[in-house]
């Protein structure tokens, strides 16, 4: 398994930013209250699980399944993936964690609708292919895992936190995670615009005849 420490830093910072574990800990804010820290760490862990089989089937055939069966060019992928990226990357900057409204879904179920769309969507199942494209299967595997279960830590970290916070200290706490949700936003919008450069350029360098 051939795997740098650079490029596994570079694909998991990448997966962590657009799956944004920040906004996502912000947005089940309520499900924190209503649920004790069992009941919750045991949805969230069973909506971990389900997102990992999602972008480790993507990883691992998302490309082949685009290519082959409907004939779309992955580096028109990575360009429509980016300009996704960057409106998401606009709203967290500008709204902060508010921004996840926008890709809000009917909270009814509690597993399956925690992985679906808060933690599964455009952004992060592109990402789930791109990762599979760069690394070898065993390494994309091991990069979504560890986006995974580090998501699930600085959420679990949240739900603690939260449970020790009432009053004006929750509202400080808000604010500064808040904040990073902006910064993450930055992070997200520059990933963005790298992802169309680099699209861009394989698109024009491509042969004429493809």
């Amino acid at each position: 398994m051939d795997i740098s420490l650079v490029g596994f830093s570079r694909s998991l910072v990448a997966f962590m930013a657009i799956l944004n574990p920040f906004a996502l800990s912000l947005y089940l804010a309520g499900l924190m209250d209503e649920l004790d820290r069992k009941q919750f760490f045991s949805v969230l862990l069973q909506a971990s699980l389900i997102s990992s089989a999602v972008f480790f089937l993507f990883a691992w055939c998302g490309e082949p399944l685009l290519v082959d069966f409907l004939a779309v060019e992955p580096s028109a992928l990575r360009v429509f993936g980016g300009l996704i990226f960057v409106i998401v990357a606009y709203n967290y900057v500008t709204q902060g964690y508010k921004a996840t409204v926008f890709l809000r879904g009917d909270l009814e179920g509690l597993p399956s609708s925690i992985a679906l769309p808060f933690m599964i969507g455009a952004g992060t199942i592109t990402q789930a292919i791109l990762t599979g494209k760069r690394h070898n299967t065993d390494s994309a595997f091991i990069i979504i895992a560890c986006a995974i279960v580090l998501s699930f830590l600085i959420v679990a970290a949240f739900k603690i936190t939260r449970d020790h916070m009432s009053g004006p200290r929750e509202r400080v706490f808000q604010r500064y995670v808040n904040i990073l949700a902006r910064l993450n936003g930055l992070i997200i919008g520059a990933i963005s615009i790298d992802m169309i450069a680099e699209g861009l350029r394989q698109l024009w360098l491509r042969p004429i005849g493809n």
